[in-house]
């Protein structure tokens, strides 16, 4: 292999394909009407949810501290708040989530058209953004799964078991062939065992979201890839280029200030209020604009942080393994797939 095959392409920076302006890279013409749209329902989303969610949990918290044999009738939610709470969830899936990764999709296809391949044994970025949308999808989903069950699975087991023992403690407290300090020496050691898991999964949650930040754009860019093969590339670029040192923090300040957003939106602002336009809703949508924004800069960053984490993990392999792949075809063939390129690389 020569040495040109195995130039990094980072080394050539990106170019806007022909009849493809600046313009057209920062506000696409079909993500114009969708982003107008989720600038509406986004408000919207948030302060019905608040409408719907605050009364159940005032609910649940009701019905949980209520005396045994007290009226269970009372403070009881109408059937139709949960037929509302059921639409509410279901609409704003489809109306939020799928709109906002809509969006994403529309972006990281165009971007994709100005960067080169990023490696010459690597393929080129895919620019469907059809199968680029529907391979998102089933991605977020893989990655909620990876990324949530594991704390809550076992956070619910140790408040199982922790209600168990609190249970047996009081049941076998009094009775004297049950020793108390053997009793509580068992009980503490196993709770805390389990707390320790249960930090541990919190901890490795939070790891793999951060690690897995590069999977959209490998689902969006390779839609031919299984989520499994996506979760091990991105563990396998994660640290590859240096700007991800910046690209980490920028996430988390992107979720603490979208954060804080929204609580001051539920704090300011109440639904009646925004849809009569008695709110303040130039500023509303002047922080969106804002949030918006910051939010597209950083995932330009982070397309060019995994472009350039990519080429250097390609240009480091050694060379006994270079050897083992085949260099794909151009742009526009149909006789090689992406999902190949990368059983090669593992």
């Amino acid at each position: 292999m020569n040495n040109s095959s195995s130039k990094a392409s980072y080394e050539v920076p990106p170019s806007l394909p022909a009849g493809v302006t600046a313009l057209d890279m920062v506000l696409p013409p079909q993500v114009i009407p969708l982003l107008l749209l989720l600038l509406v329902i986004t408000p919207i989303v948030v302060l019905t949810g608040e409408s719907l969610f605050v009364p159940l949990i005032e609910w649940i918290r009701t019905r949980a501290m209520s005396a045994p044999g007290a009226d269970s009738s009372l403070g009881d939610l109408p059937t139709y708040f949960f037929i509302k709470l059921i639409a509410f969830v279901a609409l704003s899936f489809l109306g939020g989530f799928q709109l906002l990764l809509r969006i994403k999709t529309i972006y990281y296809t165009t971007w994709a058209k100005a960067f080169p391949r990023p490696h010459s044994l690597h393929v080129d970025y895919q620019t469907d953004s059809n199968r680029g949308m529907m391979a998102l999808i089933q991605w977020k989903l893989y990655q909620v799964a990876m990324v949530c069950l594991p704390p809550l699975v076992i956070g619910t087991i140790t408040f199982l078991v922790g209600l168990v023992e609190l249970y047996l403690f009081n049941t076998f407290s009094d009775l004297s062939f049950v020793g108390l300090s053997v009793q509580l020496t068992v009980e503490l050691f196993l709770i805390m065992m389990l707390g320790l898991f249960t930090l541990f999964s919190v901890l490795n949650s939070i790891w793999t979201a951060l690690t897995s930040l590069f999977g959209d754009i490998v689902a969006v860019t390779e839609p031919d890839l299984p989520n499994p093969t996506i979760m091990q590339r991105c563990g396998r670029i994660a640290f590859c280029s240096p700007y991800v040192y910046v690209l980490f923090p920028a996430y988390l300040l992107l979720l603490a200030g979208t954060l804080g957003e929204v609580i001051w939106l539920l704090n300011a602002v109440d639904i009646h209020e925004f849809i009569s336009f008695q709110a303040n809703v130039p500023l509303i949508l002047t922080l969106e604009v804002a949030t918006f924004a910051w939010y597209l800069g950083f995932n330009f960053f982070k397309f060019y942080t995994y472009h350039h984490g990519l080429s250097i993990y390609y240009s480091k392999l050694p060379p006994q393994l270079k050897e083992c792949f085949t260099p794909p075809p151009p742009a526009g063939s149909s006789s090689f797939s992406s999902s190949q390129s990368y059983t090669a690389s593992r």
